[in-house]
């Protein structure tokens, strides 16, 4: 009984010693994630500005370098959503800066969908589509409120301009 007590307590020794370590070696950040207090708006300073005639605002941080991003399609991406006043109403950045969400274009406010696929405009009797994001693009978006939720309705960011900064990833293969 004493050697299956000393044998037992034996293995113990090394994990304790082991789970002592880890502990102390891991500081108060080290599993940390990203709070929406710690998600700074993107800098527009300088960055090329893009008007639509409907009041949209495109900011182009970075063009990207993949394929041209469509409104039937479903785009991978993280972003934070604000007011003009700063105040963050929504994050992909909450839980974890690694993970990026799946949204489908068609599904998203007009402003956010035009401000990613692009948005028709006539140029020489012809209409285009005009400012699409590619793959890889990182953006910023004013949106006003009739491509957001509009004025007047019940929605609480009703009335409001919103602010949108995308890092987009990728199209999502749906």
């Amino acid at each position: 009984m004493t050697q299956s007590f000393i044998r037992n307590t034996w293995l113990l020794i090394p994990l304790g010693l082991m789970l002592a370590f880890v502990s102390t070696s891991c500081d108060d950040n080290s599993f940390a994630t990203i709070r929406y207090d710690d998600i700074g708006p993107f800098d527009t300073t300088g960055v090329e500005r893009v008007v639509a005639p409907n009041g949209l605002i495109i900011y182009i941080h970075e063009p990207g370098h993949g394929d041209v991003i469509a409104e039937s399609q479903s785009v991978s991406l993280r972003y934070t959503g604000r007011t003009v006043d700063g105040d963050i109403f929504d994050s992909s950045f909450r839980n974890d800066v690694d993970v990026s969400t799946v949204l489908n274009l068609r599904n998203m406010i007009p402003g956010f969908m035009q401000g990613l696929a692009g948005f028709n405009m006539e140029v020489d009797g012809q209409i285009v589509r005009m400012h699409a994001a590619r793959e890889g693009s990182v953006r910023t978006l004013v949106i006003p409120p009739s491509l957001a939720y509009g004025s007047g309705s019940t929605h609480q960011l009703s009335d409001q301009t919103l602010v949108f900064d995308i890092d987009l990833i990728s199209i999502a293969s749906d």
